[in-house]
């Protein structure tokens, strides 16, 4: 009987032990959860995002590089974009777009709902 209860104990805990590490995501959602959904994250950046890709492509490859690759825009959103949720009010968000200079392009943005910053962390074209 003994041993019964140290085996249902062992194995509760170690179910608890799995449990927990594989929601670890789940708990960072629940306990810090976005004041945002996910159509409303992407409507931001193509909003107030895209038609700005010089000012954030600048911002994140330097003025230099800026000056020796040219002007992006304008620009398109295109295609099936996804947003994910990182926790803490942070989200990443990727989508397609079209520009007249350098044809058709991934990007990758981050969005911080604590205070609206929004970055350009990935350009990459055809």
């Amino acid at each position: 009987m003994r041993v019964k209860a140290k085996w249902f104990l062992l194995s509760g805990l170690v179910a608890l032990l799995v449990v927990l590490l594989l929601g670890c995501n789940l708990v960072t959602t629940i306990t810090s959860p976005s004041s945002l959904n996910n159509a409303q994250a992407i409507a931001i950046i193509q909003i107030a995002g895209v038609p700005y890709i010089d000012n954030y492509y600048k911002e994140t490859v330097g003025e230099e590089e800026y000056q020796a690759s040219g002007v992006i825009g304008p620009v398109t959103p295109t295609g099936q974009w996804a947003a994910h949720y990182q926790g803490q009010g942070n989200w990443r968000i990727q989508g397609p777009v079209t520009t007249n200079s350098w044809g058709d392009c991934l990007t990758t943005w981050t969005l911080r709902e604590a205070d609206s910053k929004i970055q350009l962390i990935g350009f990459n074209c055809d």
